[in-house]
């Protein structure tokens, strides 16, 4: 009989999905930003899934909680999806408040 993960397995396997999001961003991205189709083929994540943990990472609220700030998404003048790591998303000291 097939049973569901526990809740916990489940909230460590989005935990690494995020560092390694978050991981693979900061080495790609020289100022100009990351095509999230190219982040996609780099981790074998699903560009859903990293729109997904992006969105968590950026400052959007979500409920009363506001994000981090460690990543800013957008849309360029092609269409694509589009990640930033921040100063913050770095570990930069300066950009903690």
């Amino acid at each position: 009989m097939n049973r569901a993960p526990p809740v916990a397995a489940e909230n460590d396997d989005v935990a690494v999905q995020a560092r390694l999001a978050l991981e693979t961003l900061a080495e790609l991205d020289a100022g100009n930003g990351v095509s999230l189709p190219r982040l996609a083929k780099r981790t074998g994540l699903r560009v859903s899934v990293l729109l997904r943990l992006y969105t968590l990472m950026s400052e959007a609220r979500v409920g009363d909680e506001q994000g981090p700030g460690w990543v800013r998404l957008h849309v360029d003048e092609d269409g694509r999806w589009i990640a930033r790591i921040t100063p913050a998303g770095r570990g930069d000291e300066e950009a903690q408040p």
